[in-house]
């Protein structure tokens, strides 16, 4: 065990810098998209409120147009757990490493 400890360290290493360089990708392209997506979603929000108020749309759609305002709005937001999930197996993985 104590031969192939070292040695498994040394294999995983790279793996610990991919998955820093994908956390890094995924937090600055999750702030840049959400940023984007609020701005759409609140154009969905506002589109809608402003069709239902005017009487463009009937209730069924206003309805559609808000759960893609919702569903927009919630992609950063899945993203962001997502990034947190590899930023969890990147600290127990250099935790292994630096054990």
């Amino acid at each position: 065990m104590t031969v192939l400890k070292p040695m498994l360290k040394l294999a995983l290493f790279p793996l610990l810098l991919l998955l820093i360089l994908v956390q890094w990708a995924g937090i600055f392209l999750t702030t840049f998209s959400s940023v984007v997506t609020n701005l759409l979603a609140g154009l969905f929000f506002f589109t809608a409120l402003a069709c239902w108020v005017m009487g463009l749309a009937d209730g069924g759609e206003v309805l559609k147009m808000l759960i893609t305002g919702f569903v927009v709005f919630t992609l950063p937001y899945i993203a962001m757990a997502l990034i947190a999930k590899i930023s969890y197996f990147g600290d127990e993985l250099r935790d292994f490493l630096q054990s």
